[in-house]
């Protein structure tokens, strides 16, 4: 039964929710200048909750699947100096990993001590005061990663985290060294095992291609612990077997020519970091496969690039171009997620495809793109992901590294923009929808309870309802301010439609439905 609610019709044009677009949402208030190095974590308990994490101590959390965010800062007794890494273990705590410290000395003798890891049991909304993790005076610690694992064995459930450690960061003494380590929790994050060393060779000091850096790890379906990191030139992988207590021999598996470090126009400094996944769902069709991704300039601009293993890391395919254009631009800050319930593998990075200036590897007007794998990584297909692109300045740092997060085809990428040298941080609600053969299905969460039907002429915003329920309906611009209140109250099931105050400016809006469950779709308005 269809029910007609009166309050406001205006003259609009009706732009729908495209499978190939799907709606920008920001995260971060107008108000905020700087956030940047961006961690997104999703709750495998609750898949309405989200976290995000930038640096230096931002926290924002949502609650209707990324609809509407809240920001606050965490704190620590020791500082907390940035490096995000956010994680949803499988009982839904929320994990915090970050630097610690108050200040480059003088400020703070002990800056960069440790490695500190914060627990939340009620999705972000309080924090413990962590565990420490590294410690070993006056050396820096730098650049940790979590992972949990997923494996059918008796460590399923335990939390990994690797990092480097500096003997003094940006020190160009030939005595002071870089390395990487790793340690291990098995009580959920409350406590965290004695450091271990990883690397058979250290490097420098002066965070660079010769410094050992990007540390990762993922585990195997036999609880094996793989870990990979570059310098050099080279991507490295070393796995444990023992439970993390000892590691083997170091073995180069990739070439990454020109290093980790490189130049992007724009930024004011690049990486080509590696992350590895593994697929340890024994319902999957590629269950127990390892993947790694990184990128590089080997072609003169930065490409994404990918392997896979079916042997733990013994051998590996080819290196295959993720970014699946031939242009001669820039495409960089990849990071990857895998469903650990659908086994499939996206990829989300920075593009530059479709710009061409004087020399196009000098364009520096930047999309975002998410890529897609549903065949084990044996091919990719790409999808812009941004709305609109923007125009990055190279004396504004714009941080190291974005996010992706994906569960149960619900797929969260997380990146920074920044318009007029201000930063801010945005993500789209997508999800996978497609076959195993098509694209990314980018359609926002929950689409059939909320859309905009009519003409152009009298346009409506409807929403469905399948039971009782306490909805509120509000209008945002494309900075994430709220225009409007549309409509709040309690309904029965049925389909509704309402109107848009006919004193909101032309442009373009998001309409978000909150309740149970979240919705968005776009409109422009054109009187």
């Amino acid at each position: 039964m269809l029910r007609l609610v009166s309050f406001f019709i205006a003259l609009i044009l009706c732009v729908p929710v495209l499978r190939a677009q799907p709606v920008n949402i920001r995260i971060s208030e107008p108000s905020l200048r700087d956030p940047e190095e961006v961690s997104i974590a999703l709750n495998p308990k609750n898949l309405n909750q989200l976290a995000v994490g930038a640096n230096i101590s931002y926290l924002f959390t949502s609650s209707n699947a990324g609809a509407t965010w809240d920001m606050t800062h965490i704190d620590q007794p020791l500082g907390v100096w940035g490096d995000p890494c956010l994680m949803f273990d499988d009982s839904g705590i929320l994990y915090y990993e970050h630097l610690s410290g108050h200040g480059w000395p003088p400020v703070d003798t002990q800056f960069l001590w440790r490695i500190v890891v914060q627990r939340s049991s009620n999705a972000g909304r309080t924090f413990d005061n962590g565990a420490e993790i590294g410690f070993d005076p006056p050396t820096q610690q730098d650049k940790a990663w979590l992972a949990l694992d997923r494996s059918q064995t008796a460590s399923k459930g335990m939390l990994y985290t690797s990092w480097t450690e500096f003997d003094k960061y940006a020190s160009t003494l030939p005595l002071d060294s870089s390395r990487m380590y790793f340690s291990l929790s098995s009580d959920r994050g409350k406590n965290w095992s004695g450091r271990v060393r990883v690397d058979d060779t250290a490097g420098d000091c002066l965070d660079s291609s010769n410094t050992v850096e990007g540390i990762t790890t993922a585990a195997s379906p036999d609880g094996s612990i793989n870990i990979a990191w570059q310098a050099r030139q080279h991507i490295y992988f070393d796995r444990s077997t023992d439970g993390g207590r000892t590691f083997g021999k170091d073995r180069i598996i990739a070439e990454q020519p020109g290093g980790w470090n490189f130049d992007v126009p724009g930024i004011s400094r690049a990486n080509g970091f590696a992350m590895l996944a593994s697929d340890l769902n024994p319902q999957s069709p590629y269950y127990g496969r390892l993947y790694i991704m990184w990128s590089d300039q080997r072609r003169g601009v930065t490409d994404v690039y990918f392997m896979g293993s079916t042997n733990d890391g013994a051998t590996w395919s080819k290196e295959i171009r993720v970014n699946d254009d031939s242009s001669l631009n820039h495409h960089f800050f990849p990071s990857m997620a895998l469903d650990p319930v659908t086994g499939r593998i996206y990829i989300v990075f920075y593009d530059r495809r479709n710009y061409i200036g004087g020399q196009p590897w000098s364009v520096s007007m930047t999309d975002v793109y998410l890529a897609r794998s549903a065949d084990g990584g044996e091919s990719f297909t790409n999808e812009k992901i941004s709305e609109n692109a923007f125009e990055p300045f190279s004396k504004v740092f714009i941080g190291d590294y974005i996010g992706i997060t994906a569960y149960d085809r619900h797929v969260y990428p997380v990146w920074m923009r920044m318009d007029d040298s201000l930063l801010s941080v945005w993500t789209a609600q997508i999800v996978d929808t497609a076959s195993s053969a098509g694209v990314v299905g980018g359609i926002p969460a929950a689409q059939d309870r909320l859309w905009i039907t009519g003409d152009g002429l009298r346009p409506s915003v409807a929403f469905q309802l399948a039971d009782h329920e306490r909805v509120s309906i509000e209008l945002f611009d494309m900075l994430g301010r709220r225009v409007a209140s549309l409509l709040s109250g309690e309904y029965g099931a049925g389909e509704y439609r309402i109107g848009i105050p006919p004193d909101v400016p032309n442009g373009a809006y998001i309409v978000r439905l909150n309740g149970d469950k979240s919705a968005t779709a776009k409109v422009a308005l054109a009187r």
